[in-house]
């Protein structure tokens, strides 16, 4: 069959680009995870669940309503079901976490930790205010129970939240929080953290909540169970489930990075080292790789071929001469190497130099002599030359050569974990620490994984016309 070219070319480009996104997604599908299990449960990470952790639907409360049922859950979900055959009727969910519930003739209030007090109307459960805590230094992530109570106009709320026992006081009129009472906790609530669930015959879940209406006993367990239980029969005569809770997405797991683990201060060190490793490493390579690329000397060939077998030898090779010789600079003249900024970036300048000079030895190779011979007819010095035409013309590849030096020394890990101290540690070393130091909080290590991928996915972004430039820079000559 015959296919006209045009056409031919049209598929071969469609099938090469199904190919590269297909390669693409292949690429980033690892740092997409990284992103994806950095808001997810540390539990579930270290099962293997795939999916995000739903917020419990365990039924707190079940208030009988004429022929109907108000069914409150542990998620902030409000549900009205029909008493005879348990058919629901409403559902709204305002995805609360250690939530607590109060009931009066007009309203619903929810104390809950993330959104703090809403009062919502019993006849439109969309028709709602929310009321923040005005509450300072608690991580509401952490707060296990809410508790709520109403005396007269006045509404009470407090958390379990470490050593909190102090109450907020709520004026249901004016509807705004009027003043924290200090060490009210017991006084207000004093079977605070005493409510267990029970069992009931028949029954495999957890009773949270039941209720009496007439012969029968409506039963609210955990999983969002609703039981109808015959007392005449002694036998469950309807059934229903209420709707999944929402998707826990763990935002908070890079606030308690931040908070709780000196991630800072890795940051920093790595920006520290890495920066100053590059600059260091990239000024004496632009002037070894120029040299070397214009002069000729006795050796010039050998200490070429020198630099590149340097290569060959695994940089493991290094770790137990380099330690004690910083030990035995250390006793000998006082001065402190190991565990300092100045060991571990003369260390990484060393080893990454010697590549970094073959590399940019090409670029200044592929620079025609005769731009530099016209500028010393004019005048020019042997530096000036070097400084206004040869730079600037290899201004691509000394960036990509820099980039190259930079994200291989924020990935190290060995040289690092070896020659650093508390002060000093760099991310691969902080990251490595995250499993025992920090009760094996992988969730808070896939986070601080994203926050040091960051700073590199962004430099890449800025600079990636020079990366493309300083590929093919050296590709043609003359």
């Amino acid at each position: 069959m015959y296919i006209p070219y045009y056409v031919k070319k049209r598929i071969q480009d469609i099938i090469i680009n199904i190919f590269m996104l297909a390669f693409l997604a292949l690429t980033l599908l690892p740092i997409g995870w990284m992103v994806y299990s950095s808001l997810k449960d540390s539990t579930d990470i270290a099962i293997g669940k795939v999916g995000l952790r739903r917020a419990g639907t365990d039924i707190l409360m079940i208030k009988p309503e004429k022929d109907n049922l108000l069914v409150l859950s542990a998620d902030g979900s409000l549900n009205r079901y029909r008493a005879k055959d348990l058919k629901k009727l409403d559902h709204i969910s305002y995805k609360t976490s250690a939530t607590a519930y109060l009931l009066d003739d007009k309203y619903i209030w929810i104390a809950s930790a993330n959104k703090g007090l809403i009062r919502v109307d019993r006849n439109n459960f969309k028709k709602s205010q929310t009321f923040k805590y005005p509450l300072w230094g608690i991580e509401f992530h952490k707060v296990s129970t809410s508790y709520i109570k109403k005396e007269g106009q006045d509404i009470f709320v407090t958390v379990d939240y470490k050593r909190f026992s102090d109450v907020l006081k709520f004026d249901a009129r004016h509807l705004k929080f009027m003043k924290l009472l200090k060490n009210s906790k017991k006084r207000y609530f004093p079977k605070a953290a005493m409510v267990t669930p029970s069992e009931f015959p028949g029954i495999d879940a957890e009773i949270y909540s039941q209720v009496k209406q007439n012969d029968d006993l409506y039963l609210g367990a955990s999983g969002g169970k609703l039981y109808k239980y015959d007392l005449g029969t002694k036998a469950i005569v309807a059934k229903a489930v209420l709707p999944k809770g929402h998707l826990l997405v763990r935002w908070y797991n890079y606030i308690d990075m931040w908070k709780n683990v000196n991630f800072g201060l890795y940051l920093k060190n790595s920006i520290i080292i890495c920066g100053f490793t590059m600059v260091f490493a990239m000024i004496f390579a632009t002037f070894a790789a120029y040299a070397l690329s214009r002069f000729r000397f006795p050796g010039s060939d050998l200490f070429s071929n020198a630099i590149l077998a340097t290569q060959m030898i695994p940089m493991i090779m290094y770790l137990i001469p380099i330690y004690i010789m910083f030990v035995r600079f250390t006793m000998m003249s006082g001065i402190p190497v190991k565990g300092t900024y100045p060991g571990l970036i003369l260390i990484y300048s060393a080893w990454f130099l010697p590549f970094s000079i073959w590399i940019l030895r090409g670029f200044f190779a592929s620079i025609p002599r005769e731009l530099e011979e016209a500028a010393r007819i004019d005048g020019c010095s042997r530096f000036q030359v070097f400084w206004h035409v040869a730079l600037p013309l290899a201004r691509p590849g000394i960036i990509a050569t820099g980039i190259y030096i930079f994200l291989q020394a924020w990935d190290e890990l060995m040289f690092a974990w070896v020659l650093t101290n508390g002060d000093t540690m760099t991310i691969p070393v902080g990251i490595r620490l995250f499993v025992g130091n920090y009760q094996n909080r992988f969730d808070l290590m896939m986070a601080a994984a994203v926050v040091a991928t960051l700073p590199v996915v962004v430099l890449f972004f800025m600079l990636q016309r020079h990366i493309v430039r300083g590929l093919t820079a050296g590709a043609v000559k003359g």
